[in-house]
């Protein structure tokens, strides 16, 4: 993958905002709106996805973004500023017997968890 002057945009953004998750709308304003058109925030995001350079996550059907780390995590996101909080992934020891216990091939899972983080509480 090139690395294009919107995408490093894109990801120096993933840096500044370490530890949250950034929808496209997000990015676009604080990228700003001279700089970048939504539609490129959007097929930055797909590009960076297909890169394995970010994760997704969706949330009320909006996709929030976030960089990518060695280790699949799952997040507890905070309702009121957005800072997402690794907890690993706490599922993965059960996901082969609940996939043979209900007769099921899993291709992918994503939990979220919602709530205030200390700052905001």
């Amino acid at each position: 993958m090139r690395m294009t002057k919107q995408r490093k945009a894109i990801i120096d953004l993933f840096k500044e905002n370490s530890g949250k998750a950034l929808s496209a709308e997000m990015m676009y304003h604080l990228v700003g709106d001279d700089k970048m058109n939504l539609s490129t925030v959007y097929r930055t995001m797909d590009k960076l996805l297909e890169a394995k350079l970010i994760n997704k996550t969706v949330v009320n059907t909006v996709a929030y973004f976030y960089l990518a780390e060695s280790e699949h995590n799952h997040f507890m996101i905070c309702t009121n500023c957005q800072k997402m909080i690794p907890i690993g992934c706490v599922i993965k020891k059960f996901l082969p017997d609940l996939a043979t216990q209900n007769h099921f091939k899993i291709t992918g899972h994503d939990i979220t968890i919602f709530g205030l983080c200390e700052e905001c509480i």
